[in-house]
């Protein structure tokens, strides 16, 4: 197919698509239908500056009108048009989504092995239950586990997770750091006791009165009994 020809295939079908007919499209370029005709039957060939401005109403590259091929050049092009339309909150929320899916692309194929030097053995001061429960008192022995780096030097307890009542947010076997606090709001992830067990959960209070609450639906929640109470050791943080 000849360079025309190809020309001629891209104004009319490019036209055809905006849904404009030879005399619509003739008005927004200022010239006359029977150029516009003349263009789409091959008999002449537009000039550059007729070029350029098809190539501004279609939204495509100048390149995609003459060689008939879809570039890049024509997303960019797109894209530009659009962001315009956008207000400035707007065009930042797709920027970050745009950076986002370049990060994600990036690495999607990529797994990263943990070396020895990116993993540290810390003490763990017992096991929390993201279930049913697990017997803590003083009685408990700390024991040893390995953790990735880096670790927060300003906690006051690590719990290794025993469980899947706190999935998807907190994996069974995974070592939580917790935080002593003088107080505890309404939706914190927090460790407590409750009748000698230990518990990791979600705490939800309500009219004053407290629950244990699981983020995995699967799993009940636990009411505190007023009487008894909970002794909370400290919220989640890392």
């Amino acid at each position: 197919m000849t360079a025309e020809n190809e020309i001629s295939k891209q104004i009319k079908s490019l036209r055809s698509k905006m849904g404009w007919s030879q005399s619509q499209l003739a008005d927004k370029l200022n010239v006359s239908k029977q150029s516009v005709s003349n263009w789409e039957t091959g008999l002449k060939t537009p000039r550059m500056g007729a070029l350029q401005k098809m190539s501004d109403l279609f939204g495509v590259s100048i390149g995609r009108i003459t060689d008939g091929e879809a570039s890049n050049s024509d997303l960019v092009i797109k894209t530009s048009q659009l962001m315009k339309l956008l207000s400035i909150q707007h065009q930042q929320e797709v920027y970050e989504f745009a950076k986002k899916k370049l990060s994600f692309s990036s690495n999607s194929n990529v797994i990263k092995f943990p070396k020895d030097d990116d993993t540290l053995e810390i003490t763990a001061s017992g096991v929390l239950s993201a279930g049913v429960g697990e017997f803590l008192d003083d009685s408990t022995k700390p024991f040893t586990v390995t953790v990735h780096k880096p670790v927060p030097s300003n906690y006051d307890y690590a719990f290794q997770i025993n469980g899947h009542s706190m999935e998807p947010v907190y994996q069974d076997k995974q070592v939580v750091f917790v935080k002593k606090e003088d107080d505890y709001r309404d939706g914190q992830i927090i460790a407590a006791v409750m009748d000698g067990c230990a518990y990791l959960k979600k705490l939800s209070v309500v009219d004053g009165e407290a629950t244990l609450v699981s983020l995995n639906p699967q799993y009940p929640n636990i009411k505190v009994d007023k009487e008894t109470g909970v002794n909370v050791l400290g919220v989640v943080f890392s």
